[in-house]
């Protein structure tokens, strides 16, 4: 039974418990295996692998913090385990933005930013979000570093947090905005709800587990550790007990991987982009998708194309007023004749 006191020469500032790494280390290696087998299944290794990769940071994670119980003075265990763990949420989150990307190809004409723009400034983020991570996690976590070097990575890594926050509320802003505008048009299409739903309940998870670790490193950040004074005992329950990590980590992370697993994004999205809803809230059209016009670089720059809204380029690109009474034209007929079938077997 953990007493929030420091356990002499541990890294951990505790004894590591034994058993809970490895329940962990299973159940992440399950997850992973059933977003593996549905990556498969669904064809969906574009739009959900970061799933299965997720999942493996955690299990490697957990089987050094496992190692790392039995010598809680070694310090590779410690930060390798450290740095994975501490790796994998923020790509969680970056496979939400590739499903609301999906979303929005689903819905095109109601999204408030170009569908293929919400990966690449996103991601773009996501990136520097975890270059921030994994110095800042691997400057903190190598004890024989200059006490100056740790508080640069313990600024850094509060600074990932921060940047994550603030990118994670972004995220939903842009999301019920958009869902906003779809039920101001009369758009309500269980397509649409469930898999907005599985992205708030997903991002909520995300954003408590990132304000349990800003609690975590700011309450660090106000601690000399070098100080002949400091004592361990004066330092948050945060970090003094083990079963925080448990909780606000491994636990969230690991219920947002399994609603991954039950609500799949591939359960209501399309396969293509170029399959969108029609105007009417009910018919599915194949239409042309949308044209990459701009490179990457100006696309990361101007994620809403401002330029193109001045110049009205953006007009050009809205290809469901153009094809979309004939696809409709076509797609009714298509239900239509579906329809005229089935009855046509059940009477016979």
């Amino acid at each position: 039974m953990e007493d929030g006191q420091y356990v002499n020469g541990s890294i951990w500032f505790y004894a590591p418990n034994k058993g809970a790494p490895v329940f962990f280390a299973v159940a992440y290696l399950a997850t992973g295996a059933v977003h593996f087998w549905q990556a498969v299944h669904y064809k969906s290794w574009r739009l959900t692998g970061l799933y299965v990769f997720c999942s493996l940071l955690f299990v490697v994670g957990f089987i050094f913090r496992e190692l790392g119980a039995f010598d809680y003075t070694d310090l590779i265990k410690y930060i390798v385990s450290i740095c994975l763990c501490y790796a994998a949420p923020p790509l969680y989150e970056l496979g939400n933005y590739y499903v609301l990307g999906r979303i929005l190809y689903f819905v095109p004409y109601y999204s408030p930013i170009h569908p293929g723009r919400v990966l690449t400034t996103f991601a773009a983020i996501s990136m520097v979000i975890e270059a921030l991570n994994g110095t800042g996690a691997s400057y903190i976590a190598n004890r024989s570093l200059p006490q100056d070097i740790q508080q640069t990575g313990q600024s850094l890594l509060k600074a990932a947090l921060i940047l994550q926050l603030v990118v994670v509320t972004l995220f939903l802003a842009l999301a019920a905005t958009f869902q906003m505008r779809c039920r101001k048009n009369g758009i309500n299409h269980v397509k649409v709800n469930q898999s907005l739903l599985t992205l708030y309940i997903s991002s909520a998870i995300i954003l408590v587990r990132c304000i349990y670790r800003a609690v975590e490193f700011f309450d660090l950040d106000t601690t000399d550790f070098s100080s002949p004074e400091f004592d361990p005992s004066t330092l948050s329950a945060i970090i003094r007990y083990e079963w925080f990590f448990y909780v606000f980590e491994a636990t969230l992370m690991l219920c947002n991987s399994v609603l991954l697993n039950v609500r799949h994004p591939r359960l209501w999205l399309p396969k293509s982009t170029k399959v969108y809803l029609a105007k009417d809230g009910i018919t599915e059209i194949t239409g042309p998708g949308y044209k990459q016009e701009r490179n990457f670089f100006v696309t990361l720059v101007d994620p809403f194309d401002l330029y193109g809204v001045i110049k009205g380029r953006d007009q050009t690109t809205h290809f469901w007023d153009e094809a979309g009474d004939k696809g409709q034209g076509k797609s009714d007929i298509n239900l239509t004749s579906r329809t005229a079938m089935k009855q046509t077997g059940e009477a016979v």
